[in-house]
């Protein structure tokens, strides 16, 4: 088989997608549920392949902070805001602070090194860039948690180093499973203490910087209990600030589950960490249960690592990572997540295709209502026992009558997490007032969202929006929808106190 370059590769996607996409309206990513985050890197940085990547189907898009300078980053985030606005489309950031995470050093232009099972290398603890021989490690105090004996985990577990010798501040390592070394890997040392906390100084320095560019969702690594994320909120500015996301790359994260996802805006199954800091066969149960408590409470949930892997270097998926994007669809995930395949890979546009398709394929019969997301949300106040009976009042009218949308009023978005929690049949247009929160609720389950000033008049409010929802695309003329929300309009969540029928556009 012939290798397509980039571009050419870029290109014949693009027709893939106009293809695919033709009679749909705003194209195929309309008819899914679940949404596509990708990560962004050198693979997918220029402006012709995030729109691709946009016109493929993403919906979310990641940047992770352990990679690429500010500048660069910076012109990521530019590039994402004019390119989604040139499309009609908000598109938010979830910008992915590095936590504890270790890592080695830079190699420069996404260039790999094979690392052959058997073979010897030198460690460092500085991120020096790594050669064939020579791999630095972002980790100062490495040979305080290493000895002769420990083994070295680089990506995800991929990669195995065992410990020979150390001498000064040079640990002679065998390896044990070998694998392509990328740069700024992630290092995991088992059983090893280390030092730090869950919002580093770096971490700090980043969100500051993450803020200043107006991100939208901020992924905090490492989370170990509630009060990380408590302490991450008052360095991102409270509850206008952006939303969290808690990684759980942890057991003690597991342990402390439903405390961290009551707090939390989105949570993320983040497997390639979970599958070195426990045995990979209890992955699997973990993913479950963590996505259980997030739909049980409202909360969006991210499923991430490893999906379609080897689309890498390969145009097509293997089968097991076809299923294994079907049973994160099947198990109630908010999103499934492209990382390496789209940051790096040979093939970015034609994994978002890919995943796509899945997913479709995965929603043929309908919404995927799980037992957990079918429970009343444990709440105590009166009203947001009402908000949430309205929630579950939507979902059952939207089954027995004929219609189409169920269109959500909010400040918040918790009315609109509300109504998606119930996984009701027709797809939900969430209404907010700001744009920042708009697009955040774009990452929610068979959310699409668009901005409306706020209006005294309920009845001018509801027209105007429906005006507009036909307008983008989002509705045709005429159709019923489902209204909810709440009178007055508040920005305390949980106040949902209203719901009628209406025909969109009078």
């Amino acid at each position: 088989m012939v290798k397509t370059s980039g571009d050419d590769r870029t290109a014949l996607a693009g027709r893939t997608i106009r293809r695919a996409g033709k009679g749909l309206g705003l194209g195929v990513y309309d008819e899914r549920r679940v949404k596509i985050v990708a990560t962004l890197g050198p693979a997918s940085s220029s402006r012709e392949t995030l729109t691709a990547l946009f016109q493929a189907g993403v919906d979310v898009v990641r940047i992770n902070a352990a990679h690429g300078s500010p500048d660069e980053r910076a012109q990521m985030i530019d590039d994402v805001r004019s390119t989604s606005a040139e499309l009609g489309r908000m598109v938010p950031i979830l910008f992915d602070l590095r936590g504890l995470k270790i890592r080695t050093g830079p190699l420069a232009n996404g260039e790999r090194i094979p690392v052959a099972r058997g073979s010897k290398l030198e460690i460092v603890n500085t991120p020096e860039p790594t050669t064939a021989t020579r791999i630095g490690i972002d980790y100062p105090a490495l040979f305080d948690a290493i000895q002769v004996g420990s083994r070295i985990l680089i990506s995800d577990g991929l990669i195995e180093l065992l410990v020979e010798s150390i001498t000064g501040h040079v640990a002679i390592c065998q390896v044990g499973r070998g694998g392509q070394l990328l740069g700024r890997q992630g290092v995991t040392l088992p059983g090893a203490p280390i030092r730090g906390g869950s919002l580093t100084e770096v971490d700090r320095t980043d969100l500051a910087w993450g803020l200043q560019q107006g991100v939208d969702f901020l992924g905090l690594s490492f989370i170990a209990e509630e009060y990380d994320l408590r302490l991450a909120r008052e360095f991102a500015g409270g509850p206008n600030g952006p939303g969290l996301i808690a990684k759980i790359e942890r057991p003690d994260a597991l342990a402390n589950l439903r405390a961290i996802a009551g707090v939390a805006d989105g949570l993320m199954v983040a497997r390639g960490d979970l599958g070195v800091q426990m045995a990979p066969e209890r992955v699997p149960r973990a993913q479950k249960d963590i996505i259980k408590v997030a739909n049980e409470l409202a909360v969006p949930v991210i499923t991430a690592t490893q999906m379609l892997e080897s689309m890498i270097t390969q145009p097509v998926a293997t089968r097991a990572e076809t299923s294994d994007v079907a049973n994160a669809v099947w198990d109630g995930t908010d999103a499934v997540m492209l990382s390496a395949e789209t940051a790096v890979g040979d093939y970015p546009v034609e994994a978002v295709l890919t995943m796509g398709r899945i997913i479709r394929e995965a929603e043929r019969d309908g919404p995927i209502r799980s037992e957990t997301s079918a429970k009343p949300l444990p709440d105590r106040e009166p009203t947001q026992i009402f908000a949430d009976a309205i929630a579950r009042a939507a979902r059952e009218l939207a089954e027995q009558s004929p219609v189409e949308h169920i269109v959500v009023f909010t400040i918040t978005g918790s009315a609109v997490r509300r109504v998606a929690k119930y996984r009701p049949r027709p797809p939900i247009i969430g209404v907010a007032t700001e744009e920042s929160m708009a697009r955040r609720l774009n990452l929610v389950w068979g959310v699409r969202a668009t901005v409306v000033p706020l209006e005294d008049d309920p009845d001018h409010l509801f027209r105007i929006a429906g005006r507009q929802i036909i307008d983008l695309g989002l509705a045709t003329d005429g159709t019923y929808a489902l209204i909810a929300g709440s009178l007055p309009m508040t920005r305390v969540s949980g106040r949902t106190n209203m719901i009628h029928v209406r025909r969109l556009g009078t």
